[in-house]
């Protein structure tokens, strides 16, 4: 079977609707909502599974990496940097939301992939 190209808009339209409506399902519904909304996203678009774990990664990246500096700014606390103390970050709140950003990606990432398999795409 062929491998199908991905347009270079097509694939920056669908991180903008998966930090969209992860985001939103977040908010209502526990953290891997995300995950299973990428993965029916991937599912029902039928995005290449390659394209699927790189668009996943990035849009789960993006959207747990914003939404920690986000918290952080509308909910100022001593937490972020006493976790940056903790952990082994040096102790700089910014790579703690990189790590965070991390997180949010493997797991988008992992999710589309699997919605994008289920689906048979390669």
């Amino acid at each position: 079977m062929a491998q199908r190209k991905m347009n270079t808009s097509f694939a920056l339209t669908v991180v903008l609707i998966m930090v969209i409506v992860g985001g939103l399902v977040q908010t209502y519904l526990p953290w891997y909502s995300m995950g299973i909304a990428f993965g029916i996203i991937s599912f029902f678009l039928a995005i290449p599974s390659k394209s699927a774990f790189l668009i996943g990664l990035a849009s789960g990246f993006v959207l747990w990496a914003l939404a920690a500096v986000w918290m952080d700014s509308q909910f100022p606390s001593t937490l972020p940097s006493r976790m940056a103390q903790i952990l082994p970050v040096g102790g700089s709140v910014v790579i703690l939301y990189l790590v965070t950003g991390v997180f949010g990606g493997l797991t988008g990432a992992l999710w589309s992939w699997a919605g994008s398999k289920l689906r048979g795409t390669h």
